[in-house]
C-alpha cells in the first residue's frame, strides 16, 4: 500500500523477476500481462517538453517508461532517489528486497 495515500499499488518494471507462489512460467505470463496493461497508451502520460521543464514521479505508484521517439534531439536526464517510507503490503508486511540464491559453481 502507498505509505501516503493508503492506496493499493503494484510495482512492476524491469526489476520484477517473479511472483511469489507462482511457477516461473505462470509468473512471467502474469507479469507480461500486467506490464502490457501499464504501458498501453491510454494508461500513460506524454509530456510535450519545453526548455526548463522537469518531471517528478512517485515510483511507489508510477512507472517511468521512456519512449525513444526524440530522434537526434539531446536528452538530459538526472535521476534522484529520495529516502522515504517503505511501502507496506496489503497484509501489513513492509517491503524488502528478495535476494536470489547464489548460483552453484560450475564443476571444472
Amino acid at each position: 500500500m502507498h505509505p501516503v495515500t493508503g492506496e493499493r499499488t503494484l510495482v512492476l518494471g524491469q526489476f520484477v523477476k517473479s511472483l511469489v507462489g507462482f511457477s516461473a512460467a505462470d509468473s512471467r505470463r502474469l507479469i507480461d500481462i500486467l506490464q502490457d496493461h501499464v504501458t498501453r497508451l491510454e494508461n500513460t502520460v506524454r509530456w510535450r517538453w519545453r526548455a526548463g521543464d522537469f518531471a517528478i514521479w512517485d515510483n511507489r505508484a508510477t512507472q517511468h517508461y521512456a519512449v525513444d521517439d526524440y530522434g537526434d534531439q539531446r536528452r538530459v536526464m538526472r535521476r534522484v532517489t529520495l529516502d522515504g517510507d517503505v511501502p507496506v503490503s496489503v497484509d501489513g508486511r513492509s517491503s524488502r528486497p528478495v535476494k536470489p540464491e547464489p548460483l552453484a559453481q560450475a564443476a571444472e
